[in-house]
């Protein structure tokens, strides 16, 4: 499993319910509901990174 997979399943999702998370090498690196906004910063912060990128869900989930 990838450093980044174990940290978003670590992660304290109710913290971040209904917002985007990005990690890189396992460490949180931001948050927030507005994606192409924070990618933008990430790229430039780690330019040689590959982000992990996921949506918390909030309470109400839809599965299809």
């Amino acid at each position: 499993m990838s450093k980044n997979l174990e940290a978003y399943l670590r992660l304290n999702k109710a913290r971040y319910k209904d917002q985007y998370v990005v990690l890189v090498d396992g460490k949180l690196v931001a948050r927030g509901k507005a994606i192409e906004k924070i990618l933008r910063n990430v790229r430039k912060s780690y330019p040689h990174k590959v982000p992990f990128v996921a949506k918390v869900p909030g309470d109400e989930v839809l599965v299809l």
